[in-house]
């Protein structure tokens, strides 16, 4: 009966230890997992980079062709239709997209601006604190959330994850074995209703402070 019981415990710490390291590799993704060749993972990171390249690419554009309003707005719409777009792909087309992605969306052209603007005195310190930031790290970018809403019919968890299971037809990664459904379907709500309210905040926002 002891022996019984131990070799339950045993069992139990030993799944809950399995989908805790599932759990975290679902929501982490990294560049060195196995699931993936190394092109199909520079395509997906063309793929989630180019909602972050849109924003500022956006945003010196507007600087550039329509000073009369806060180039912040045609960032953020840049960001979503990149994001929206970026889920109608295919595979094959990243092939392309990866050698356009290195030339013409290259971090360079937006550190340049940066100096340019911040020597004609033209860009708040802040502003070009803020666009580094987004550019290294990503967050806040707008499209990633069509990006992550898209990727979460495919996989609960990392949207990298997802998009490789959309776009290279993979059935199942090992860890998805421990993924909850009702969690998942919950998450899915979860998101919808995010999305609905952020639209709802960006048009109320656009018409109040689109102009300086």
């Amino acid at each position: 009966m002891s022996n019984s019981n131990n070799n339950k415990s045993d069992y139990g710490k030993e799944f809950a230890q399995r989908k805790a390291k599932a759990t975290n590799e679902a929501n982490f993704y990294s560049l060195s997992n196995e699931y993936l060749s190394n092109t199909q993972k520079a395509h997906i990171e063309v793929w989630f980079q180019s909602p972050i390249k849109a924003f500022w690419i956006g945003y010196i554009l507007s600087t550039i062709l329509f000073p009369q309003i806060r180039p912040v707005f045609p960032a953020i719409y840049s960001s979503l239709i990149v994001g929206f777009v970026s889920t109608k792909l295919k595979a094959k087309d990243f092939v392309v997209l990866l050698h356009v992605f290195t030339i013409t969306c290259s971090s360079f052209w937006l550190y340049l601006f940066l100096v340019f603007e911040l020597f004609q005195n033209d860009i708040a310190w802040i502003s070009a604190i803020a666009l580094f930031l987004l550019d290294i790290s990503g967050v806040g970018i707008p499209g990633h959330l069509i990006q992550g809403n898209w990727a979460e019919d495919f996989v609960y968890g990392n949207p990298k994850y997802g998009a490789a299971k959309a776009f290279y037809g993979i059935k199942k990664f090992p860890f998805e074995e421990f993924v909850d459904d009702s969690l998942k379907e919950q998450g899915k709500r979860g998101a919808k209703r995010l999305s609905y309210l952020y639209s709802f905040l960006l048009v109320i926002a656009t018409i109040i402070w689109i102009k300086p």
